[in-house]
């Protein structure tokens, strides 16, 4: 299917069983069920999905493929992503409780590939909200560049071991809540998933979220701002905008 429009439709159930659709337009579609990827896979193609309204619990993505399109608004709340692949995508607005994977997983007749397809996504003006990329290379996608509120960080072991003792050996009253505190660092160390090459994203708000602001921002200065890297003694700073880290090239990986 090649430029249809879909806008503000509303679909009972929408079901693709491979397929594709090429700059269709699902602007303020709504959808009853969304099932795609079943029985060989669905490609997006330049399509819209501008406050497209995704069923919560009833959205099924299974072999989907999108390629270079747009998630504008579109309510994506605890999906189902687990044989979905993203390429060149843009993501705008605010995605919940939701699990990305670069590894197929689910039920028997899934796609037979080692690697679901995960590069040039564009999050730069996305919220996310608890999302979890699991087994994606985190630096070959798009992330805020200025640093404020995400970083994606390398030696996470060792980010939170120097954090952890920068807070036993600090003066008393330094941190109203410390072993709070270390709590935060350890779920940043062993509850975010590591990307393939050892990378964590963080987010600056759900880091010690029940912690005073004053002290998640002191927290942040530990693992990521204030960090010194032992290897070529630059701060975390530098690794913190989604680009390739300096020192790293595709040739070595």
């Amino acid at each position: 299917m090649a430029d249809v429009d879909f806008s503000g439709r509303s679909f009972d159930t929408f079901g693709a069983y491979g397929g594709t659709f090429l700059r269709c337009n699902f602007s303020e579609t709504s959808f009853g069920k969304f099932s795609v990827g079943h029985q060989g896979q669905t490609r997006f193609v330049d399509c819209v999905f501008h406050r497209t309204r995704f069923p919560l619990g009833n959205t099924y993505l299974g072999d989907a493929r999108f390629e270079r399109c747009l998630f504008d608004g579109a309510r994506i709340r605890e999906l189902d992503t687990e044989c979905a692949e993203f390429v060149e995508c843009v993501f705008r607005g605010r995605v919940w409780h939701t699990v990305f994977n670069g590894a197929p997983g689910g039920a028997d007749g899934g796609p037979v590939r080692a690697r679901n397809e995960w590069r040039g996504n564009d999050f730069t003006d996305a919220d996310l909200v608890d999302v979890d990329f699991r087994d994606i290379d985190l630096r070959a996608q798009r992330w805020p560049a200025d640093g404020a509120e995400y970083a994606l960080i390398d030696d996470v072991d060792a980010r939170a071991a120097a954090a952890v003792d920068a807070i036993h050996t600090a003066p008393d009253g330094t941190w109203p809540e410390p072993a709070l505190a270390v709590q935060a660092i350890e779920f940043a160390r062993t509850g975010r998933p590591r990307d393939p090459n050892g990378f964590v994203l963080l987010r600056r708000r759900e880091l010690g979220h029940r912690l005073p602001p004053e002290v998640r921002e002191q927290l942040w200065t530990l693992l990521v701002s204030g960090y010194k890297n032992d290897k070529d003694d630059r701060p975390a700073s530098d690794h913190a905008d989604g680009r390739l880290v300096p020192g790293y090239t595709d040739d070595q990986e």
